[in-house]
């Protein structure tokens, strides 16, 4: 079974508002790693605040990677994002440094560490999809790809209408079935057994706690008006993909009066509390070499120990 990357790699895997950001900053002080960012917010330029990306004094301290990469019109996939991983990947390597990959977008860990499945990609094939859903509406996707492939159809939220899209992409494309194409093997990037994988972790009343404090911070520090700059910057709209980021989604239905500013945050949190019961659950897919309660956060030492041996054992 062949990997595509061979080298040490650390992964920092957490819910949302566990503490991430600060515990990696302060283990790149300790160690020589560079962080790449697994976020699938903090690539947006200008998206600063709502997306809680670290201060420019501390990416000017420590080297990160992933972060301000497109503009919050442009689209942003997981074909964009092994592209842009590849690259940070190949810099920090020929410096000699360890690359720390750190993120709440548990789905990207997955792949870095269960592999994909490298299915085509096709603009035109694209636009024909698009077409017949501007014409027809989501429900003829769904349809269609229901008559097609009934087992995709059974196991995809049809309500997401990127992945029904792209399941009749693929589909299109090949000619065959994406329930039969997922049974082909995968393309492996990294080898969970050369890799040291960290989480961090804590109780549903210690992160429900958390999160409230943040996002009463990210409206304190001005949401609105980050919101309002990136949307006539970059002329975005609801349907904008940058603008269904937790906190964005929201606060746009308040910035265009159809809500109230605490319906949004009522919003945002209860979005951001569902993000956090989803990330847990995806937490016990990996296989955690040490994990942090998040209420000990402060208390790195059992990861820097970890890392140290870690280390000494890779290089």
């Amino acid at each position: 079974m062949s990997h595509k990357y061979n080298f040490p790699a650390i992964f920092l895997i957490g819910p949302t508002a566990s503490g991430k950001t600060s515990i990696s900053l302060e283990l790149a002080k300790q160690f020589p790693i560079e962080v790449v960012s697994i976020d699938s917010a903090m690539v947006y330029k200008d998206m600063n605040i709502g997306t809680c990306k670290p201060s420019k004094e501390d990416l000017k301290a420590v080297p990160h990677h992933l972060i301000d990469i497109i503009e919050p019109n442009e689209t942003f996939d997981i074909g964009i994002f092994m592209q842009y991983v590849n690259e940070a990947l190949i810099r920090i390597t020929e410096r000699n440094k360890i690359p720390m990959l750190v993120g709440g977008s548990m789905l990207y860990h997955s792949v870095l560490l269960n592999g994909i499945h490298n299915f085509p990609s096709d603009k035109s094939v694209q636009k024909e999809i698009k077409e017949k859903k501007t014409i027809k509406g989501t429900a003829s996707l769904v349809e269609e790809l229901k008559q097609i492939d009934f087992e995709t159809y059974n196991n995809i939220d049809h309500n997401n209408s990127r992945r029904v899209e792209r399941a009749l992409e693929i589909i299109r494309i090949t000619g065959n079935k994406l329930s039969d194409l997922k049974n082909e093997p995968k393309q492996l990037f990294f080898d969970q057994n050369k890799c040291l994988l960290l989480g961090i972790d804590g109780d549903k009343k210690s992160l429900d706690r958390n999160v409230e404090q943040r996002l009463s911070e990210i409206v304190q520090h001005g949401l609105i008006k980050e919101l309002e700059y990136v949307k006539n910057k970059y002329k975005l709209t609801s349907d904008s993909q940058s603008m269904n980021a937790i906190n964005y989604k929201q606060f746009f239905a308040c910035l265009n009066n159809e809500i109230t500013i605490e319906q949004a945050t009522n919003d945002a949190l209860s979005s951001t509390k569902q993000l956090v019961k989803t990330q847990k659950t995806w937490m016990k897919k990996f296989s955690l070499n040490s994990c942090l309660n998040t209420v000990n956060i402060k208390d790195a030492e059992v990861f820097s120990d970890t890392i140290s041996k870690y280390l000494r054992s890779n290089i």
